[in-house]
């Protein structure tokens, strides 16, 4: 994972600053245009700088970072006439102005990430904001706040959406110990001024921390529903098709076919073929043959399933005899809501990874199920879905919802393993859509 994708772009921040195709091919290859929509986001560029410029995250770091910096440049002007070294806190505090000023100055100019010279140089100029607030308050004869020093916090806010996290997080350590250090000293004299000192740490650690928080959970929301994106794309699907990427692999085909054939017909390519051409000819319709041949053997479900970056590592499908082909279009978005919503969870909520999770397609035995079903004929299937991890009422209600569009369940729990068998019938008369 590059740099670029372990941050997210904020479109104006005071810190701030396609691959070729065939799209006739895609049509032919069965991509839908929610697909290719789908397809398009999923390199997290500029479509999440947009998304989350529009949240406007950028102005609410701003105006917390601003609002903090004055609260204690004004503490600071309080008790000015009482520094020791007033001249060193007053220098502190030019060098945080002069580097916010500039970086409003330069915010249009800079790119996604902030380049990692200017960022050293900023961290250099903070350190020495620290050592010379250190060096202007301190005084054998009374205790005086480090306003200065704990603007740096506020100040690393800013560059939490143009930094990848570990920056931050480091930056953030450092300036907190060095406080934590020093004000733990200076309040051996007067154990009352421990409490204050604690105050300070926390306004100097607090904002860029909550801020990789926030960033954090907001870059995970926009990669799930991008991904949701791409895996609802599939319900409309034909039953049998390729999937997305085999879809791309055709337009590649289709424009090295469309360049041969047009090199014939114009009589830039000379017949007989040679050898060279003859071979890359055949080549071509090799692997256009295989990709045919292979989209008749996986589902709508199997290409859902695989091509998510959520749910490929974390789902097990068997479906031996592609009978997901033949759900209606009803039934695809309900399992594949119920699937998603139990694996999603824990990771939607901030408490851990994804579930693992199993499923289970095959032909069930005995009558088919009709009463209050809308198909007539069909294949009657079992779908039976496994999961651990789950508390017992700690199901999505809209995962029940979405199961009972696909048909009826029944399910059971041991230990902390959720089993959830369901009773359904395969459209085998519809036509895909």
């Amino acid at each position: 994972m590059s740099r670029n994708d372990r941050t997210i772009p904020i479109s104006r921040g005071i810190l701030n600053g396609r691959g070729p195709g065939s799209s006739r091919a895609r049509s032919k290859a069965g991509a839908t245009g929610t697909a290719a929509l789908a397809a398009g986001a999923l390199p997290r560029g500029r479509q999440e700088r947009d998304a989350l410029g529009r949240a406007r995250l950028d102005l609410g770091f701003n105006i917390a970072s601003i609002a903090l910096i004055a609260f204690l440049f004004a503490i600071m002007l309080i008790t000015a006439p009482y520094y020791p070294e007033l001249p060193l806190s007053l220098a502190a505090w030019g060098i945080l102005i002069v580097t916010l000023v500039t970086a409003l100055v330069l915010r249009f100019r800079l790119p996604d990430l902030l380049p990692d010279a200017l960022f050293a140089a900023a961290l250099v100029l903070w350190a020495a904001v620290v050592v010379l607030d250190i060096l202007g308050t301190a005084s054998p004869s009374g205790w005086f706040p480090l306003t200065a020093a704990a603007s740096v916090g506020p100040a690393l806010l800013l560059c939490v959406p143009v930094r990848p996290a570990r920056d931050i997080l480091i930056a953030t350590a450092a300036l907190g110990v060095a406080l934590a250090v020093v004000l733990l000293l200076r309040s051996f004299g007067d154990i009352q001024m421990l409490g204050p000192g604690i105050a300070t740490v926390a306004i100097a650690v607090a904002p860029p921390l909550v801020g990789v928080e926030v960033v954090r959970s907001l870059r995970t929301l926009v990669q799930l529903e991008l991904d949701l994106v791409q895996v609802q794309s599939t319900v409309s699907s034909p039953g049998y098709a390729v999937g997305m990427m085999a879809s791309e692999e055709l337009a590649r085909l289709d424009l090295a076919a469309e360049r041969l054939l047009d090199g014939v017909a114009t009589g830039r390519t000379a017949l007989p073929l040679d050898e060279a051409t003859a071979d890359q000819a055949a080549s071509i319709a090799t692997e256009l043959r295989l990709h045919l041949i292979q989209g008749r053997k996986e589902t709508w479900l199997y290409h859902a399933v695989t091509e998510s970056a959520l749910l490929g590592p974390t789902v097990t499908l068997t479906d031996p005899d592609g009978l997901a082909a033949g759900l209606t279009r009803d039934q695809r978005d309900g399992l594949l809501t119920a699937v998603w919503l139990l694996i999603s969870d824990p990771v939607r909520s901030g408490a851990g990874q994804a579930r693992s999770l199993t499923l289970d397609i095959e032909r069930a035995a005995g009558p088919q199920v009709a009463a209050g079903s809308a198909v007539a004929t069909g294949a009657t299937m079992a779908i039976v879905i496994t999961t651990t991890g789950v508390p017992r009422n700690g199901v999505d209600p809209a995962a029940w919802q979405a199961i009972r569009k696909v048909g009826r369940h029944t399910e059971s729990f041991s230990d902390s393993a959720l089993r959830i068998e369901i009773t359904t019938v395969s459209d085998t008369t519809a036509e895909p859509v």
